[in-house]
């Protein structure tokens, strides 16, 4: 697709200047030859770029690539170390985003706090949302996550073959009641998902026109373009969030107004209003982010796990063990991370293994460095590439396997390895790394990883705890990544054939009291 575009850049980009380079004896890093003009567009993969990206770690034996995306110097980060050294170290220069004039097209002006660059907006925004993911609101939220996790499971009982749209509605759901006080229907959860998706496609690599790197073509007529009716797509992309999200803004004021959302997290929010300075525009996109963050990533990230219990079952069998010596027939509750470390490891394994999300949100710098001995100017786009950082073989042997017991001791240890001296890691035993890249890192590192690792812990537990999940019937289930995942920025398991089988009848009547219990708490939403 992106080839296509060869045709226009004899057109494009004449009379520009170069920008001034600062510390130019520095070689800017490693990475295959530039064209000019296109850079190395006519390289990149439209699909799976992350694996691309490892690849040409290896070839230049370097943990970080230099590309051009036309003239946008662009740097890959492959390694935890550079990731730390300059995401994590130097947070004052790689805590910016690059433009990217697509989402104007979307979001009806500086809303999206993902997207912002760095400065007054953005910190005021993310603070809102740290208010939201504070430890004593967590705690308030909690009893939403059982119910919804609890309704989850039951839904899977009655219809299994809906197993996939059952975990989606149980994710997005806990965001919405909590957020906004509203009941997260199937209705709902199902209009949320049919927009992410369009979003997410949107946002997809070669999906757009490349306005950032060839400005002009947008007063190209479309139908020219090799993307025809771009603008009419995001146009409608754009309307149907909006629209989606001022609906629950405003239904969630009316459930704050009746008693009913006073505790969430608008309600919160409408009370900062005036003292932040907030417009009920920039409160709308603030707490629909929060579904774009909650809800997708961590639905994904179950539909992995479950994918990975049924290719592995002797995985899942000790993962049911532990579960059983818990909490025996009793439907799992109030899951103690610490005395379930096998359940833990699966979990960190599940992020590893298949990362939903295998390359960040772009980074942008906003001054000139030098690392390593090469020069990363200012407003570079850098990516960290968090499928690279998990499928390191220094540090993860047979990193295609599926085998939560590297994260233990020793495989019959119950006892999880620490953050230094016995770090799981082979390579170092540095306390500053972070046991997963699949939330970010920096400044920009994601909020709610508690809220996202305490929902799927109870969605994994009461899984296991219910059912013995294996391939149906005369299916082989693909795990692998180029041909059993989608080809998305957001990369979850293709349709797969899963059958659940309710592990004893005490079980199948204690979700059956289990759900009425959920129910009573969760009609409060309406």
């Amino acid at each position: 697709m992106i080839s296509n575009v060869v045709f226009y850049f004899c057109f494009s980009l004449i009379g520009r200047r170069r920008r001034r380079r600062t510390f130019n004896t520095f070689p800017f890093p490693p990475g295959p030859k530039a064209l000019p003009l296109i850079g190395n567009l006519h390289q990149l993969p439209l699909k799976k770029p992350f694996l691309y990206f490892a690849q040409l770690s290896k070839i230049y034996s370097s943990p970080i690539i230099g590309l051009r995306f036309g003239r946008q110097p662009v740097v890959v980060l492959n390694t935890w170390r550079a990731v730390h050294d300059l995401f994590d170290q130097r947070g004052a220069i790689y805590s910016s985003r690059p433009y990217i004039p697509m989402v104007d097209y979307v979001v009806p002006g500086p809303y999206h706090v993902a997207f912002m660059p760095h400065g007054r907006n953005w910190r005021r925004g993310r603070a809102a949302l740290v208010s939201f993911l504070k430890d004593e609101e967590l705690e308030k939220i909690l009893p939403i996550q059982q119910a919804e996790s609890t309704q989850m499971v039951f839904e899977i009982l009655k219809e299994p073959k809906g197993f996939e749209k059952h975990v989606l509605r149980a994710f997005c759901a806990v965001i919405m009641e909590s957020v906004y006080g509203v009941r997260g229907t199937r209705e709902l959860t199902d209009r949320f998902f049919e927009i992410q998706d369009e979003w997410a496609g949107i946002l997809d690599m070669g999906a757009m026109p490349p306005l950032s790197v060839l400005p002009w073509l947008k007063y190209v007529p479309s139908v020219l373009t090799p993307w025809p009716g771009w603008r009419k797509r995001s146009a409608n992309v754009g309307e149907a969030q909006r629209g989606f999200y001022q609906e629950l803004f405003e239904q969630g004021k009316k459930n704050i107004c009746e008693g009913k959302a006073k505790e969430s997290f608008l309600a919160n929010l409408l009370k900062r209003k005036e003292k932040e300075g907030f417009t009920d525009i920039e409160l709308v996109y603030i707490a629909g982010f929060l579904i774009e963050a909650g809800a997708d990533t961590t639905a994904v990230a179950s539909l992995i796990f479950i994918l990975a219990m049924a290719a592995n079952p002797h995985v899942q069998k000790r993962g049911q063990e532990e579960i059983d010596r818990a909490f025996g027939d009793k439907l799992p509750a109030n899951i103690d991370a610490p005395q379930l470390p096998y359940l833990q490891a699966i979990l960190w394994e599940v992020l590893r293994w298949r990362p939903s999300f295998p390359l960040s949100i772009p980074h942008a710098t906003s001054k000139d460095d030098i690392y390593e001995g090469y020069f990363i100017p200012a407003d570079a786009t850098v990516l960290m590439n968090t499928w690279a950082i998990h499928h390191n073989e220094e540090d993860y042997p047979n990193a295609d396997v599926f085998d939560p017991a590297r994260w233990l001791v020793d495989d019959s240890s119950s006892t999880l390895h620490g953050h230094s001296a016995d770090s799981v890691f082979l390579s170092t035993d540095e306390a500053s790394r972070r046991r997963t890249y699949a939330f970010g890192a920096g400044r920009r590192v994601c909020a709610g990883q508690e809220m996202a690792e305490r929902s799927l812990l109870l969605s994994m537990a009461k899984l296991l705890w219910a059912f013995d999940m294996r391939p149906e019937a005369g299916t082989v289930l693909d795990t692998n990544v180029e041909t059993g995942f989608k080809d998305a920025v957001l990369t979850g398991p293709k349709d797969c054939k899963i059958d659940f089988k309710i592990r004893s009848d005490p079980r199948e009547v204690a979700i059956g009291k289990g759900w009425e219990r959920a129910s009573t708490i969760l009609s409060k939403f309406g």
